[in-house]
């Protein structure tokens, strides 16, 4: 136990001793070197002892040197932009532009009243020149108004001639129009036939509204007059109307707002005869329409009378297309 309490004081020892031996190094290495052993005193040296006998090197720069001011030698002299009065010449006045002189006393006061006078006459020949100027100009432009004033007289009449004469013009050209326009117009026939189809709920059922619309807006039908749809020539709604689509119940309108909680049983699709277009068509598309509404609506395809629809009953509304078409 003491041999090893030995050991180990030694070893401590040994490292504190180390410990300080390291530090005195550091800070010896980390210590300024003195002026002569930095390396540019060497080259300094090199430097002088290549200097010739007259102080130049090899590149010919010689050692500094310092020159003493003499009493003879004198400034060098700068340029500068300033003018000195000895170089400025000054213009004589004019005789009109001479000063009074303060001595003679008697000659400036004549000078000066037969200058005021003067100025009076300039002033009073300008006044006058002024005012015939002024005078001159106010008659010239009485002259010119006088002048506008007949011709403004003159155009005025000129264009209100013109006006009725455009006037007289249009007036017949209006009646010619108005004669085209009713030529133009077909003349207005009364229907002799009416073709009718029923779309009817089964039995116990009825058509909702929710449903309904967009069946109608899939079958390119348009909300309009009489509050019932249309169906139109072109798809979008524009053209002769080719036939209709009401309620069957009183008073047969529809509400396009309300029809979620619109509900029916059933509708009624008519056309006129004679129609705009061609009657085959427009029969066979509100054919076509009237069972493509029955098949989505689960419904029943009825004729006029509200009997279920048959071929016969087909070959019956062509007959009566031939006959009133």
């Amino acid at each position: 136990m003491e041999y090893f309490r030995l050991v180990l004081a030694v070893l401590a020892a040994i490292a504190i001793i180390a410990v300080l031996v390291h530090g005195f190094w550091s800070i010896r290495k980390q210590q300024a070197k003195p002026l002569k052993e930095k390396p540019m005193s060497g080259f300094y040296r090199e430097q002088a002892a290549r200097r010739d006998q007259e102080g130049f090197d090899s590149d010919g720069i010689g050692e500094v040197r310092v020159r003493k001011a003499s009493p003879d030698d004198k400034p060098p002299k700068l340029k500068s932009n300033r003018v000195r009065p000895e170089n400025v010449k000054f213009k004589p006045l004019d005789d009109e532009q001479e000063p009074l002189s303060m001595v003679d006393t008697d000659g400036a006061a004549d000078d000066f009243a037969l200058s005021a006078v003067t100025e009076r006459s300039r002033k009073s020949s300008k006044a006058s020149r002024q005012e015939s100027l002024l005078g001159d100009e106010e008659l010239f432009e009485e002259e010119l108004q006088m002048e506008l004033g007949l011709a403004a007289d003159e155009q005025s009449s000129a264009t209100a001639e013109a006006l009725d004469v455009e006037e007289l013009d249009e007036q017949p050209r209006m009646e010619s129009v108005t004669t085209a326009n009713k030529t133009a117009e077909p003349p207005v026939v009364e229907p002799r036939d009416v073709l009718v189809l029923h779309v009817v709920a089964r039995p116990g059922k009825t058509l909702c509204g929710a449903e309904l619309l967009p069946c109608l807006l899939a079958l390119n039908f348009k909300y309009g007059d009489m509050q019932i749809f249309h169906r139109h020539e072109d798809h979008a709604g524009n053209g002769k109307v080719l036939f209709s689509l009401a309620n069957m119940v009183k008073p047969g309108v529809f509400d396009p707002d309300n029809m979620e909680q619109f509900t029916t049983h059933g509708v009624v699709l008519f056309m006129t005869l004679p129609c705009a277009s061609d009657p085959v068509m427009s029969f066979s598309i509100m054919l076509n329409s009237a069972s493509q509404l029955a098949d989505d609506l689960d419904a029943l395809l009825l004729d006029g009378q509200r009997n279920p629809w048959q071929l016969s009953t087909k070959k019956e509304y062509l007959e009566r297309i031939k006959v009133n078409g």
